[in-house]
């Protein structure tokens, strides 16, 4: 009980520095195997290869959801990762969201605009990224999503709707944040 008490605040870690020594570590990631706090520097660096996880930020005397792209994280797709494209074309309205099993994220998405790019739907298939649309997408849904869906609805007979909006609730269970219905996208 003493450490699911612990893992709700920031434990051993309180007053702590990042270990980069610059700030102060407040940005804890959910889905990490780590616990340990870092700045917010830190955190983007790690996380340019895991641009889905949920990162939650200590004030106030708790931690508080934040999603990495109000942090400064940029997905670049059609180039590795953490590499810049030297053209990119942010997605439409800087308004994609990506649909995962462990929820609704919205991500500041870039898609690359060089002399040899692919089209926008090739882009996400190559990120194993399913686009709702071949022309200016919007939203995707990982392929881990919909194999996950796939399974459980066979096994379960779980609708697309309860799944959705299991996924929904899985992002912001107090009904706060206002989450982008995609749902008739996700169909």
């Amino acid at each position: 009980m003493d450490e699911f008490i612990r893992l709700e605040g920031r434990g051993k870690h309180a007053n702590s520095t990042c270990q980069c020594g610059d700030e102060d570590a407040v940005f804890r990631c959910q889905e990490c195997f780590s616990v340990q706090l870092a700045c917010r520097s830190c955190t983007i660096q790690s996380h340019v290869n895991a641009p889905l996880h949920r990162i939650k930020e200590w004030k106030d005397g708790f931690f508080h959801p934040v999603s990495l792209k109000t942090m400064g994280l940029h997905m670049q797709l059609g180039h590795h990762p953490g590499t810049t494209c030297h053209r990119p074309k942010p997605a439409y309205g800087n308004d994609f969201v990506v649909i995962n099993v462990h929820g609704i994220h919205e991500i500041a998405l870039n898609f690359c605009g060089c002399e040899y790019e692919v089209s926008h739907f090739k882009q996400l298939l190559c990120a194993h990224w399913f686009p709702s649309t071949v022309t200016d997408p919007r939203t995707a849904a990982t392929f881990a999503v919909l194999e996950f869906f796939h399974i459980l609805s066979f096994e379960s007979k779980v609708s697309a709707y309860e799944f959705y909006h299991c996924l929904a609730q899985q992002t912001d269970n107090t009904g706060i944040t206002p989450i982008h219905d995609r749902y008739s996208v996700f169909l």
